[in-house]
């Protein structure tokens, strides 16, 4: 594998890294799916971000993406969109599961005050879902 620098490839490496041809990665390159090198002279240089997305795209053509959907799935990588939002869709519902508030599990276990109280709806995972809820029974302990 040619490589011009610790983490750092030229065309023909970055073709041989990915199993295929400089030839391709500039027609992707012409499709705007892959982003230029950066020119040092007149060697282009690509780095671990190139050769991800190269792997990415011959990965999703293989599934049977189109060149032109694979141009829509990153443009809205790049604009921050969500899945649901690029296939028209509404974003999934909780399970019945999920469906617990969280000031109930919150006062439940006597964490209510922790809880956020006008910051607008709670973002990532619930607090309760990473705090371990197992009882330890010191009669047990050694």
């Amino acid at each position: 594998m040619e490589s011009a620098g610790p983490g750092t490839f030229t065309i023909d490496g970055l073709a041989a890294a990915c199993g295929t041809t400089t030839r391709r990665i500039r027609s992707l390159q012409t499709l705007g799916l892959l982003p230029h090198p950066v020119l040092h002279g007149r060697t282009g240089l690509y780095d671990a971000g190139h050769r991800d997305r190269l792997r990415a795209i011959i990965r999703l053509q293989q599934q049977g993406f189109s060149l032109e959907s694979l141009g829509l799935l990153f443009d809205a990588l790049h604009a921050g969109r969500t899945l649901p939002s690029v296939l028209g869709m509404a974003e999934p519902t909780m399970s019945s599961a999920e469906a617990v508030t969280e000031t109930d599990s919150a006062e439940l276990y006597g964490f209510a005050e922790l809880q956020p109280t006008d910051l607008g709806p709670p973002r990532g995972r619930r607090l309760l879902s990473v705090v371990p809820t197992t009882v330890w029974d010191e009669s047990e302990a050694s």
